[in-house]
C-alpha cells in the first residue's frame, strides 16, 4: 500500500516540475531573445502616456508654423529675418536659443543677409545651431554643417538626429554622432552644455578611441527619451508673434528658445510613445524633451536581459508553487495576480527609479503556467475516473430503473468515462423529476406545511383550488377556509394534536365551489412538533350532478307524470259515454304529446352529453343549415314568420367541421323553434352562417320581445323557462337550450346570446374550424 500510495504521489509530483521547467524556460528565453520585443514596447509606451512629468517653464518653442509663413512670406526665409529674431532674443535677455534650422548653403540673393546673421550670433553669443547626415544617394557620405560663417559664429553645434525602433517610433537617442567619430553632441544637450555647467561634467564627450572609422558615421551614448507628454505639452510662440513684438518680454526672458518648424508640410514630425493617435511631434518639440530630460537626470535605463529574465522566472516559479498546493479558483486569481504584478513593476520601476525591463516574457510565463498545469490536473482526473466510473458502471442503476444509454461511444476518453456518472446523475435527476411531476401532476390538491407554519411543497391543483401562487399567500387562502367551528385551531389550521389517521371537511369557499379538505400531521424524529399535510379535491362536479339528479326526478315525478296523470282521468272519466271519449280524444292527443316532447328532450340531452368526437366526422354546415331551416318551416308558417338564411360565405369557402350530423342539426333547430316561439307573429327570423377566424359561426336572431337581464344567466340551466308578465306561457320543460349548449360544448364551441328588450335576441353558435372537438375537464 506504501508503494502504490508513493507512485501516486510521485507523478503529479514530476509533472508539475516538468511544466515548472517548460513555464519557466519559455519566460527566460522570451525575455533574452527579446521575443516579445512589440508587446514589451506597447507597454512602455502605455507606462510613458500613462505617467508623463510636467515640462520645465523655461523652455519655450518658437514656432515656424503657418501663420507665420502666411505673415513673413513662404520658406526659405531671409536670413535677415533670423537675425531679427536673434536680436529680439537678446534684447529680452532669453537665456539662449537653439536654432534648429540647417543653414548649409548661402544666400544667393542677399549675401549681405548672411553677415547679418552671422553678427547677431556672434553679438548674442549663445546660439546653437543643428548639424545633420550628409547623404549621396542612399549612402552617408559625411555632415551637413553650417556654413563656415555661421559655425563660427555660433555658441555650439548639435546633431538633430533621433533614432526610430523597429516599429517607426522615436524612443530613443545617441548623445554624441558624428561622421568617422562622435564628436558632435545631440542638438539639446549641446544646447545643456552652453547654459549648464555641470552638463559638462556630466556628459563629457566619449574618447575617440585609436581605431576610428572615418568612412562611417559613428554613434555614442545610447539613451531613452522620458517624453513629458503629447505633442503641445511645451509652451510654444509663434515666430511671427516674437518677432513682431507681440510676446510680452516677460514672458521669454530667461527662457530658453527653441526654434523649429512646426507648419504643415515642412515640420520634422515624428511619431513618439505619447503621440496616440494624434499627430506626430515635430523635430523642436522632441528635441525640447531631450533638454528637459537630460537637464533632470530623467534618463530611462532599461535593465539587462538577465534581470528580465530573472524577474520572469521568479514570478513563474511562485505561481506554480502557489498552483501546486492552491485550488482552482485561487490559481487562477493568483495567475492573474502575478501578471499584473510583473506589469506594476516595470511601470512604478520606469516611474520612480527610472529603470525600464520589459515585463511581456513574464506575463506569458504566468498564462501558459495556470492552462498547463490545470490540463496536467485534468488528467489525474481522468485517471481517477478511470477506475472509480467503471466499478460505479458496474453498481448498476438505484431504485431499479434502468439508465439511459444512448448507444454512441465519444471519442473523447474523458468524456467515455464521465458518460457512466452522466447516466448515474441523469438517472437521479430522473427519479427526483418523477416525483416531483407525480406530485405536481396529482389530481389532488397538496400542501406540506412544516413545524414553522411555513409552506414547504404544493403543487398546481392546489394553486388553482387556492387561487394563490406563491406560499405565503397559499398559507393566507387555507386560514381564510371557513373551518367548522368546532375543530381546535393553530396558527389558523386545524390543530390534530390527540388525533390518530385523517381528518376530513367539506367546505365551501364561496357559493359556487365545494373542497373536499383531508388533514394530516406531518411528524419528523427532528421536532416533537408536527407539520400538517393538507389535501384538496373539488367535488363541485359531485354536487352538480347530485342537484341534476334531483332536478331530473322532479321532472320525472312532476312534468312527465303531469300529462300522463291527465290522459287516465280523460280516459277514465269518460267511460260511460263515447261521444264524449271522441270529443277527448284531441286533448288526450295533446297531453301525449306533450309527454312525448318531454320524453324526446331528455333522450336527446343524454344523448347530447353521452356524445363522443372520436367519432365525429366532417360536415357541411351550410347544408345543416338549410336542412335545419325546412325542418322548423311549417311552425313558422303556423304564425306567419318568415325564415331568413344566409350562407353566402360558404359559396367562398367551405363550411366543414368536425360533427355529429343529427346533434348539430337538433341544436340549430332548438334555436330557430325557439326564435319561432318567442318572436313577434309575422316577423322575420334569420339564420346566417360566417367564418370568423379560425370558426364558423352560426347566428339565429328574431324580432320577439328580447329577454331581460336578469333572465339571460338562466337560459342553459336544466328546466329554466323564462315567464314575465306579458309573455305567452312557454310550453316547453326549458330543456332546449340546454341541449344547444351540451351539443357546442362537445363540439370544443360555445353559446352565448345578446339580447335586447324590444327588438329581439340573437344565440351565436361558435364551432371551430375543422377542430377536433375535446370535451372540457371542469376544474
Amino acid at each position: 500500500m506504501r508503494h502504490v500510495g508513493g507512485g501516486s504521489l510521485r507523478r503529479p509530483t514530476l509533472e508539475w516540475l516538468a511544466v515548472t521547467l517548460l513555464c519557466m524556460s519559455l519566460a527566460v528565453a522570451a525575455a533574452m531573445e527579446g521575443w516579445l520585443w512589440r508587446i514589451d514596447q506597447t507597454v512602455y509606451d502605455a507606462v510613458l502616456s500613462t505617467w508623463t512629468r510636467p515640462p520645465s517653464e523655461d523652455v519655450v518653442i518658437v514656432s515656424i508654423d503657418d501663420a507665420s509663413l502666411a505673415s513673413i512670406g513662404r520658406w526659405p526665409w531671409s536670413r535677415r529675418v533670423h537675425a531679427a529674431l536673434i536680436d529680439r532674443a537678446r534684447e529680452v535677455e532669453a537665456s539662449a536659443v537653439a536654432l534648429d534650422v540647417l543653414f548649409d548653403a548661402p544666400s544667393r540673393d542677399d549675401p549681405e543677409a548672411d553677415q547679418l546673421l552671422a553678427k547677431a550670433m556672434r553679438d548674442y553669443g549663445r546660439v546653437v545651431l543643428p548639424l545633420s547626415q550628409a547623404v549621396t544617394g542612399a549612402a552617408l557620405s559625411g555632415e551637413a554643417l553650417p556654413l563656415p560663417i555661421f559655425a563660427s559664429a555660433a555658441a555650439a553645434l548639435g546633431h538633430d538626429q533621433v533614432e526610430f525602433d523597429p516599429d517607426g517610433i522615436a524612443r530613443s537617442v545617441y548623445l554624441w554622432e558624428g561622421f568617422g567619430a562622435a564628436r558632435h553632441p545631440q542638438l539639446a544637450l549641446a544646447l545643456l552644455r552652453l547654459t549648464d555647467a555641470r552638463a559638462r561634467r556630466n556628459y563629457p564627450p566619449p574618447p575617440l578611441g585609436e581605431g576610428v572609422d572615418y568612412q562611417h558615421w559613428q554613434r555614442s551614448g545610447w539613451q531613452r527619451i522620458p517624453f513629458s507628454g503629447p505633442p503641445g505639452t511645451y509652451a510654444h510662440y509663434s515666430y511671427r508673434a516674437v518677432l513682431n513684438g507681440e510676446v510680452p518680454a516677460a514672458a521669454l526672458r530667461g527662457k530658453l528658445l527653441l526654434v523649429g518648424a512646426t507648419a504643415s508640410g515642412m515640420a520634422d514630425a515624428v511619431p513618439t510613445p505619447t503621440s496616440g493617435l494624434s499627430r506626430p511631434m515635430p523635430g523642436v518639440e522632441v528635441q525640447a524633451n531631450i533638454f528637459d530630460a537630460l537637464r533632470h537626470d530623467a534618463a530611462i535605463v532599461p535593465l539587462p536581459q538577465w534581470v528580465a529574465a530573472l524577474i520572469a522566472g521568479v514570478l513563474v516559479g511562485t505561481l506554480m508553487l502557489v498552483l501546486l498546493y492552491a485550488d482552482a479558483r485561487t490559481g487562477l486569481m493568483a495567475s492573474f495576480a502575478l501578471a499584473s504584478l510583473a506589469l506594476l513593476l516595470a511601470g512604478f520601476g520606469m516611474q520612480l527609479g527610472g529603470w525600464w525591463f520589459g515585463p511581456a516574457s513574464a506575463v506569458l510565463g504566468c498564462m501558459l503556467a495556470y492552462p498547463l498545469w490545470s490540463w496536467r490536473r485534468l488528467e489525474a482526473a481522468q485517471r481517477y475516473l478511470d477506475a472509480e466510473l467503471v466499478a460505479l458502471e458496474r453498481e448498476g442503476s438505484p431504485l431499479g430503473l434502468a439508465p439511459t444509454n444512448d448507444g454512441v461511444a465519444a471519442a473523447d476518453p474523458l468524456e467515455q468515462r464521465i458518460r457512466i456518472v452522466r447516466q448515474a446523475a441523469q438517472h437521479q435527476r430522473d427519479v427526483r423529476r418523477f416525483i416531483a411531476d407525480t406530485l405536481e401532476h396529482l389530481p389532488i390538491g397538496v400542501v406540506v406545511i412544516d413545524q414553522m407554519d411555513r409552506v414547504i411543497l404544493h403543487n398546481e391543483r392546489a394553486r388553482h383550488l387556492l387561487r394563490a401562487f406563491r406560499s405565503d399567500a397559499l398559507l393566507a387562502a387555507l386560514r381564510e377556509l371557513p373551518w367548522p367551528v368546532y375543530v381546535p385551531m393553530r396558527g389558523g389550521l386545524p390543530d390534530l394534536s390527540g388525533f390518530a389517521g385523517i381528518r376530513q371537511f367539506e367546505l365551501t369557499p364561496d357559493k359556487k365551489r365545494y373542497l373536499l379538505v383531508s388533514v394530516a400531521d406531518l411528524v419528523t424524529e427532528s421536532s416533537g412538533r408536527p407539520g400538517r399535510v393538507i389535501g384538496l379535491a373539488d367535488v363541485t362536479m359531485m354536487h352538480e350532478a347530485q342537484r341534476s339528479r334531483e332536478d331530473t326526478m322532479h321532472f320525472l315525478s312532476h312534468d312527465l307524470r303531469a300529462p300522463l296523470a291527465s290522459i287516465l282521468t280523460l280516459i277514465d272519466g269518460y267511460r260511460g259515454d263515447p261521444a264524449e271519449q271522441v270529443a277527448q280524444i284531441p286533448r288526450i292527443a295533446r297531453y301525449a304529446k306533450s309527454a312525448l316532447e318531454l320524453a324526446d328532450g331528455l333522450f336527446r340531452l343524454v344523448r347530447a352529453e353521452g356524445s363522443d368526437p372520436k367519432d365525429f366526422v366532417e360536415l357541411d354546415l351550410a347544408g345543416l343549415v338549410d336542412s335545419a331551416a325546412d325542418e322548423v318551416w311549417p311552425q313558422a308558417h303556423a304564425r306567419g314568420i318568415r325564415i331568413d338564411v344566409d350562407t353566402r360565405d360558404a359559396e367562398t369557402e367551405e363550411a366543414i367541421v368536425r360533427g355529429d350530423f343529427s346533434l348539430l342539426r337538433r341544436a340549430v333547430i332548438n334555436l330557430l323553434t325557439n326564435a319561432i316561439k318567442y318572436g313577434a307573429a309575422n316577423s322575420t327570423v334569420s339564420a346566417s352562417l360566417s367564418a370568423e377566424g379560425q370558426d364558423w359561426v352560426i347566428r339565429v336572431r328574431d324580432q320577439g320581445e328580447g329577454i331581460p337581464p336578469d333572465a339571460l344567466p338562466r337560459l342553459f340551466k336544466r328546466f329554466s323557462r323564462i315567464v314575465d308578465e306579458g309573455r305567452d306561457k312557454p310550453t316547453g320543460v326549458g330543456l332546449g337550450l340546454l341541449i344547444v349548449k351540451t351539443v357546442a360544448e362537445r363540439h370544443g364551441g360555445s353559446i352565448n346570446v345578446t339580447s335586447t328588450l324590444g327588438e329581439g335576441s340573437t344565440f351565436e353558435l361558435r364551432l371551430p374550424l375543422r377542430g377536433v372537438a375535446t370535451v372540457p375537464v371542469s376544474g
